[in-house]
């Protein structure tokens, strides 16, 4: 038999389980802007909303990135387990996409970010 206390406990907890997540798992922002940076430099950040092909050289070789329809993604990379391009299409501020080869990432920013790339 419940209580009228465990029964308060228990509603409490379904109330903080939805807090929750209408908090820190509500969607982000769309992204507006895309930055790529190399090692401790930032080479570019260039905005989503014209589409084009990147190619940006590391040291393990070429990285194609590819920004359309307001989403960029890895297209290919030198990383023999395609852990680049396994991001698929970054569209919210603070997706990511590294290629750790060419020392690169690829991130996505917007008005409210919820993450950074360390959070990553």
């Amino acid at each position: 038999m419940m209580s009228r206390a465990d029964a308060l406990v228990l509603i409490m907890a379904a109330g903080l389980v939805a807090f929750s997540y209408a908090s820190f798992w509500a969607p982000a922002a769309p992204g507006s802007e895309l930055r790529i940076v190399q090692g401790d430099s930032e080479l570019m950040r260039l905005s989503l909303s014209s589409d084009q092909v990147l190619e940006v050289a590391g040291p393990a070789g070429i990285t194609h990135v590819e920004i359309r329809d307001g989403a960029a993604r890895c297209a290919s990379s030198p990383g023999p387990r395609g852990i680049c391009e396994g991001a698929g299409w970054l569209r919210e501020a603070g997706d990511v996409a590294v290629s750790l080869p060419n020392r690169l990432i690829i991130e996505v920013l917007g008005q409210a970010e919820r993450f950074d790339s360390l959070n990553y």
